[in-house]
């Protein structure tokens, strides 16, 4: 019996200690993907400055140099995912969270990557049988030397062992070149972020998932389609966020990866996306200035607001809207692009058409965008694989459509609108034909010039910050906008002043 109460007490006591050697201010983050998250670019010597000991990495496999061991934490120098990395998405992840969180705060990141990778060498249940169909492949080579043959197992394990001593808040996914355009990737996503959730005992609610988008046509991109499918993961994974890649420069030397400059922006943007989900807001200086002329008004929330309404059609997780250029083609960029006033158009008016829609075009001030004297339609034209502006409801050349200029459109609450074209039966998501099963989500906002006043006009952020009040993490009351490092609250929200 005493010998029973000896065990019991002993095994308290290590549980205790185990639960205590848990810092719940060191902030782990699980990373994987193939080269852009295992780190493309070469190091500049900005990149090679010491980090410190706020920013941790645990080595996933064995380094030579810098010696590492599998197991073991190291401060995260680069390279930090594999000793055939350099840099990439995670380095400026971690330091510009650090950069941004109280000193008291570290940060550790557990990365498992393969250049070259599928998707599928990430599910527990298709590694093995991708393994046997590609032995010689570069990815699966990395895969036997680096993780013993199974990424999922490894980054699993040393997930394991990174809650010994923190706490998982996030997952980081840069992965896409190698399924591009795959419309069953988003639900391979989901069922290894499941997987991962409950193999760590994680809640969804507690750990984010942010999934990079590839690099962009504009920067010299060859799978800039395979957004349009990284667009669709926040609808079968409610947790995720999608990170854009608008405007972050590619190597130049191939289409696939970002140049060292790339990575430092890439990594800000992740970062930026993980501190303001903890209230902690950081100006985002990797985006282009936004020299457009309109801006967003009023949020159309139902069908029956449609009525005699212009208004952009902007989605809310890519950050996109449509827009109507000069040769006629319909054009699909972000909300700033798409507003200025050199496209040809940057609204649309619903009109019925029976129980349906047709999509007119408007120009900047809200007249007639029209098409060679006639107004313009929005068309969906599968046949000539694009969308366009057709002159009136005429067939044109035989090139359009006349159904494919009839749309339903659908509200769901909490969620947006959605288009089906009543021609293919399918919806649009993007800048290309209607041709997806599933929808994607849309919000209608009517827009204003800059400078202008409207009605309930949204204030944004930066405008309040001009007259907000500032106060101390400890509320205090400051008397101006502080001008020292460090985080405050302002607008009831945690800022950080670098």
């Amino acid at each position: 019996m005493k010998r029973i109460l000896l065990i019991t007490i002993l095994s308290s006591f290590s549980l205790m200690a185990t639960q205590a050697a848990v810092d719940p201010n060191f902030y782990i983050y699980l990373c994987f993907g193939q080269s852009n998250m295992e780190g493309n670019a070469q190091p500049e010597a900005i990149d090679r400055q010491d980090v410190g000991t706020r920013f941790r990495m645990l080595a996933t496999c064995n380094f030579t140099n810098p010696q590492r061991t599998v197991g073991n934490w190291y401060n995260a120098n680069c390279p930090i995912v594999s000793p055939n990395g350099g840099l990439g998405m995670a380095d400026y992840f971690g330091r510009t969270m650090i950069a941004n969180l109280p000193q008291t705060h570290k940060v550790g990141v557990v990365a498992v990557a393969m250049g070259g990778s599928p998707i599928e060498m990430f599910d527990k249940d298709k590694y093995q049988q991708k393994l046997a169909e590609n032995p010689s492949e570069w990815w699966a080579i990395l895969a036997k030397n680096h993780y013993g043959g199974n990424p999922y197992g490894r980054l699993v394990e040393m997930g394991k062992k990174a809650q010994q001593v923190g706490v998982i808040k996030g997952i980081l996914l840069h992965q896409g070149c190698s399924n591009c355009g795959d419309p069953n990737w988003p639900a391979m996503v989901k069922k290894i972020y499941d997987d991962l959730l409950a193999d760590l005992n994680l809640t969804a609610a507690d750990v984010p998932l942010f999934v990079g988008e590839t690099e962009r046509a504009d920067m010299g991109g060859g799978c800039s389609y395979h957004n349009t499918v990284v667009a669709q993961v926040p609808n079968v994974i409610p947790t995720a966020y999608v990170i854009s890649s608008e405007g972050i420069p590619g190597n130049g030397t191939d289409a696939w990866h970002f140049s060292a400059a790339g990575y430092r922006m890439f990594g800000k943007r992740y970062a930026i996306k993980a501190l303001s989900l903890m209230g902690i807001d950081v100006e985002d200086d990797t985006q282009a200035p936004d020299n457009s002329e309109f801006e967003q008004d009023q949020k159309l929330t139902s069908l029956s607001e449609l009525s005699g309404k212009a208004f952009v059609i902007y989605n809310e997780n890519t950050h996109n809207a449509f827009y109507g250029s000069e040769n006629q083609n319909l054009g699909y960029a972000s909300l700033a692009s798409a507003l200025l006033k050199t496209n040809a158009t940057i609204c649309f008016k619903a009109e019925p058409s029976g129980s349906n829609y047709l999509l007119r075009a408007l120009t900047p001030a809200g007249t007639e965008y029209m098409v060679f004297g006639q107004p313009g339609y929005l068309n969906s034209q599968p046949t000539t694989g694009w969308c366009s502006f057709i002159l009136g409801l005429n067939n044109q050349n035989g090139q359009d459509v006349e159904n494919g200029a009839v749309w339903e459109i659908t509200y769901v609450a909490n969620k947006g609108f959605t288009l089906r074209n009543m021609a293919t039966g399918k919806y649009l998501q993007d800048a290309a034909p209607a041709k997806y099963d599933s929808p994607a989500y849309f919000s209608f906002y009517t827009i204003r010039e800059k400078g202008t006043n409207g009605i309930d006009a949204p204030t944004t952020d930066r405008e309040r910050q001009r007259g907000a009040r500032w106060y101390s993490l400890d509320g205090r009351l400051l008397p101006a906008k502080p001008a020292q490092p460090g985080i405050y609250i302002s607008n009831g929200k945690k800022i950080a002043i670098r």
